[in-house]
């Protein structure tokens, strides 16, 4: 493969990466938007069981949202990286990384 074949493989994973990242980002921050307003109904209902499991995933997700450049290229190596002009692309940018 041609170096600039490469390097344009390269920049649709990076791409297709930012994608990724901006569908969890706005997924994860509408989930959060819906926690917090449905919190108060959960207080006035008494369900602690759901308060719990509101209060770790919240959690969660801001843990995934910090992590969400390395997230996203793990999700992005899932999607191409049973390609095989793709394999070399992400062994090259797994290489740079370390």
């Amino acid at each position: 493969m041609t170096e600039i074949d490469q390097s344009v493989i390269i920049e649709s994973i990076r791409k297709k990466q930012e994608n990724i990242a901006v569908v969890i980002g706005v997924v994860l921050a509408l989930t959060m938007c819906i926690y917090f307003f449905t919190y108060a109904m959960m207080v006035d209902k008494g369900f602690s069981g759901a308060l719990w499991v509101m209060g770790l995933s919240s959690i969660a997700m801001l843990l995934v949202l910090i992590k969400l450049k390395s997230v996203s290229f793990f999700f992005a190596r899932l999607w191409l990286g049973r390609r095989p002009h793709y394999s070399n692309a992400f062994a090259e940018i797994a290489a740079a990384d370390d």
